[in-house]
């Protein structure tokens, strides 16, 4: 099965936040989002991050990201996969503007709202919404990926999604990518 192939974009760049490949030289720190591999790790403070690796940056013809919570909006905006931020409690902070395309939703009426009970109420359940309450209570691994069909209106959209709860930033984060329509 090959790759799916993405338009060119902008690199999603940060000096302090993007892994080169010439700079790869520690100990990996996390796995990728969208794949099994490890991210190398180069200049971040202690304790686990959310990026994507270097094989996965060149199919998406990006820089590798070390850790994607620190992206601003303008940067997780250029992401070519969905990205949404929660707070411990289930409240978005970020929601990017791929996302927002594929759901039909607009950021503005989706940040600060509950993202298991309004957003997204079909991901109200122990599948989705139990497991991030696990993470965030610390009961399990606060990293895990699985697959799942949001329900829209009309239609119904098969994704991978990768969910994380990192504790040191008390912050979530949902990585959506499209796998196709059911």
């Amino acid at each position: 099965m090959s790759r799916r192939r993405f338009p060119r974009l902008a690199p999603v760049a940060r000096s302090n936040q993007i892994l080169r490949m010439s700079e790869q030289t520690e100990a990996p720190a996390s796995t990728c989002v969208l794949c099994d591999r490890a991210v190398p790790r180069v200049q971040l403070p202690a304790g686990p991050t959310v990026g994507f690796c270097p094989t996965c940056a060149a199919d998406l013809n990006l820089l590798p990201v070390e850790d994607l919570s620190r992206l601003s909006q303008e940067e997780i905006d250029r992401l070519p996969f969905g990205h949404i931020a929660l707070d411990p409690e289930g409240t978005v902070l970020r929601f990017n503007a791929h996302e927002a395309r594929k759901s039909g939703l607009d950021p503005r009426n989706v940040v600060g709202r509950s993202f298991f009970r309004e957003v997204a109420p079909c991901t109200s359940v122990q599948a989705f919404a139990g497991r991030y309450e696990q993470m965030v209570r610390g009961e399990c691994s606060t990293a895990q990926r699985f697959r799942y069909v949001f329900r829209f209106r009309g239609s119904e959209r098969l994704v991978q999604i990768f969910l994380s709860y990192l504790p040191a930033r008390g912050e979530g984060l949902i990585i959506v990518r499209e796998l196709s329509h059911v």
